[in-house]
């Protein structure tokens, strides 16, 4: 099967076809250029530059290894390792928590914000300067829910408007003329009062918009960026873009601020809890030093001892390590049951044990319990009572205390073994002392208990001068680096910018317009757009008839329309390459494409050329050659009585020079009650081969291919077939169509004629304005 393709359909792009096409449609460019850059050019105008705020602080390293007075307490106990604390990244979740920015917003009165209403388009948002300021409850911002809107408008006369409204619900409306301007609504009393940036004599249109303290929070969040500028380094970099740069650089010091003022109330807590503790703990070892000495005296006084060290010293002396050993043992006893009074007691039911030792030889829960604690004092930073986090954590806190009081059990029994061990050895040393006195065996005995508990006091005493000085020096969690500052160019695009965006976009908007619509559009309209539908011959394009007649080749006419169908004529040529081919079956897709139109002044142009021709009406279904060529009624039959009678000649059916000379005409008649089977009649043979001995040129006017079949019976007597398609009305299926009956042989020696196109000066040959005084 031939393929009738157009060879164009391929992928490669006809760039000088898409220019030419662009620059015929000049004006959507102009008019897409002069919208865009006049669009961009507004927007420059009714928004500010946006700036980049930034600010860096350092998170200092006491922070970082978690050291705090607790955590040092236990360092100088040398019972273990310091307890680690958070890291650089845990800080960066509590500066961005939502409680750190709640409290920033609430302390800045973000949740407000002020715009003026310039004109139509025009607003601007003011920070701190605002003409009219909104003063309510505080209670009212801490339960508010959903924002409320305030719109006042103030006349140069004097007259004050305020309307409120939640969402589309209006909730209140006030009028007056004077400020303060005091109006009630189901949340309550509002008061709105000048400030000194209000302008007497000049109308205002402003609008105070209330959000919620979390809503607020939750947008400063989404415009703020807290980062690592370093992984290597302890620096947290914070960053925010602002039209207004002064509350950009207001909202970054704030957090910073803020998060220092919450650690060094931390610090202080922490610090003044292990101060009590200290204190508690020294009050009650004061008192038994006291009693401890008061022990010694009454008994020297009660035995009459006086230097009993000199007395016993050669028996310290030998019984010196062995009396350390025992005293240490006691000592690390004492400290045990201080741990299990400091667990048992409710009150320090999440404090740290202030004391490390571990109670098995291959763990320390002790340890484990204090890193748990102090988890649970980072999380209570950035998270509620009542979060699961918090309650999960608790849970294993517990369990962990539960463990670390068993372990103590444990230990406390097994120094109570030693311990008794120690004794059963001490009363076998002492009984071999047989020439030592009863006193100075009792007097060991209760210096060794005063020893014991004067250690332990000045200890603690030593602690707690150092938590005082902890406590009278702390210092901020971040240092500044970099208060906040802003970069002098803004980040927003530039007036040079925005205008060359928007000339570029009204560059590309008409060309993804025009190729869209290319695409998309189901019909052709132009020459090029149909030879890349069909590899067809092209006759030639016919311009669109403005004239009131359908006759528009005449001689003596040099119309661009008479010329194009002396050029079709000439192209004719090259289908008929036969003398004996004379028979010319002009069609089309559906009506209204101009077929019986072109059919007839090509006739005309072919009769001008002194040729015999003859125009026949073969569209019997749906005649309309008779109303294209004026004819007025006449006593000749037509074509489709010719057909039915066999009695009927040439001469009955013939109007001879029925336009102009050497033209004749046969109608089509009244219309039959079978078309088809007159068309596949032999009458239809013995017709043509009469005309064909008569005529030079037979054109016939045959019905629409796609709407009916007879054309297909009046193929086996053409010698060529012209095809009529219009710009923008034929559809590109028809055209597809036609391709697939040239394939199958429904059609013979087929060519396309394109009405319907711009008229176009000088076309074909030369023919035209220039040409006038040629003549055929």
């Amino acid at each position: 099967m031939e393929n009738i393709n157009s060879s164009n359909n391929n992928d490669q792009i006809d760039v000088v076809s898409l220019f030419k096409n662009y620059i015929k449609h000049w004006y959507i460019f102009a008019i897409c250029i002069i919208a865009c850059t006049g669009g961009a050019f507004l927007y420059y105008k009714l928004n500010k530059p946006v700036y980049q705020i930034n600010a860096n602080f350092l998170v200092s390293q006491d922070n970082e290894k978690g050291s705090n007075p607790q955590a040092s307490l236990l360092k100088s106990f040398s019972f273990g390792s310091a307890l680690g604390g958070g890291i650089v990244e845990d800080e960066i979740f509590i500066v961005s928590s939502h409680s750190m920015l709640y409290d920033a917003v609430k302390k800045l009165g973000l949740n407000k914000t002020y715009t003026i209403h310039r004109d139509f388009i025009r607003s601007v948002n003011i920070y701190q300067t605002q003409p009219v300021d909104i003063y309510m409850p505080s209670t009212l911002e801490d339960t508010l829910s959903k924002s409320l809107t305030f719109k006042i408008k103030a006349s140069k006369n004097g007259i004050i408007t305020v309307d409120a409204k939640r969402g589309r619900k209006k909730i209140g409306y006030k009028k007056t003329d004077k400020f303060p301007v005091s109006l009630s609504t189901v949340y309550g009393n509002f008061i709105f009062n000048k400030t000194q940036y209000f302008k007497e004599g000049k109308s205002l249109n402003m609008e105070i918009t209330l959000a919620p303290f979390d809503e607020a929070a939750e947008n400063v969040k989404q415009n703020i960026d807290i980062y690592l500028p370093d992984k290597k380094a302890n620096v947290i970099g914070l960053s925010t873009k602002e039209t207004n740069i002064q509350k950009g650089k207001d909202l970054l010091n704030t957090i910073i601020n803020l998060y220092n003022s919450k650690g060094l109330i931390e610090k202080k807590q922490e610090a003044l809890n292990t101060a009590n503790f200290l204190d508690e703990r020294i009050n009650i070892l004061t008192k038994e030093l006291s009693n401890a000495e008061e022990e010694i005296e009454t008994y020297k006084k009660a035995n009459n001892l006086t230097d009993i060290g000199s007395e016993v010293k050669i028996i310290l002396e030998q019984s010196g390590e062995f009396r350390s050993k025992l005293i240490e043992t006691e000592t690390q006893y004492q400290i045990i049951e201080l741990i299990e009074s400091f667990l048992h007691n409710p009150d320090n039911k999440y404090s740290l044990i202030p004391f490390n030792t571990k109670l098995s030889e291959n763990s320390s829960p002790i340890e484990d319990y204090n890193e748990l604690i102090l988890k649970r004092i980072k999380l209570l930073r950035s998270v509620k009572e009542n979060s699961p986090a918090l309650q999960s954590l608790n849970e294993v806190i517990d369990a962990t205390r539960n463990n670390v009081i068993n372990s103590i059990k444990e230990t406390k029994s097994s120094i109570n073994i030693t311990l008794n061990d120690l004794q059963k050895q001490e009363n076998a040393f002492v009984s071999r002392i047989k020439n030592m006195p009863t006193q100075e065996r009792e007097f060991i005995s209760i210096k060794r208990q005063q020893v014991i508990k004067e250690n332990l006091f000045l200890f603690l005493l030593q602690k707690k001068e150092e938590n005082a000085l902890t406590l009278a020096s702390q210092t901020p969690k971040g240092q500044i680096i970099d208060q906040a500052y802003n970069q002098n160019r803004p980040v927003s695009l530039s007036k040079s910018m925005l205008l060359l965006i928007g000339l570029a976009l009204g560059l590309i908007l008409p060309i993804i317009y025009l190729y869209l619509k290319d695409i998309t559009r189901t019909k052709f309209s132009t020459k090029e757009e149909l030879q890349k539908l069909t590899n067809l011959p092209i006759l030639g394009e016919m311009c669109t008839n403005t004239s009131k007649d359908h006759i528009i080749v005449k001689e003596g006419q040099y119309s661009s329309g008479a010329e194009l169908f002396r050029l079709i004529r000439t192209n004719i040529q090259f289908l008929l390459t036969n003398q004996n081919e004379k028979v010319i079956l002009v069609t089309s897709s559906v009506s209204g494409e101009g077929k019986s139109f072109i059919c007839s002044n090509f006739a005309a142009s072919l009769a001008l050329l002194g040729k015999k021709v003859i125009l026949i009406g073969m569209d019997i279904r749906s005649p309309k050659l008779k109303e294209y060529l004026n004819i007025q009624q006449t006593d000749k039959k037509g074509v489709t009585n010719f057909l039915a009678s066999n009695n009927l000649s040439l001469q009955e059916i013939i109007i001879p020079n029925a336009i102009q000379k050497n033209m004749d005409v046969i109608l089509a008649g009244p219309i039959p009650p079978n078309p088809a089977e007159l068309l596949l009649g032999n009458r239809i043979e013995e017709l043509f081969s009469e005309l064909k001995k008569e005529y030079d040129y037979i054109v016939v006017d045959s019905a629409p291919v796609g709407m009916v079949s007879d054309t297909f019976s009046l193929t086996r007597i053409a010698d060529a077939t012209i095809y009529i398609c219009r710009a923008n009305y034929t559809h590109k299926d028809n055209i597809k169509y036609v391709n697939n009956l040239v394939a199958e042989h429904k059609l013979k020696n087929v060519a396309l004629i394109i009405n319907g196109t711009p008229a176009k000066q000088g076309y074909g040959y030369g023919y035209g304005q220039t040409q006038k005084s040629q003549k055929i």
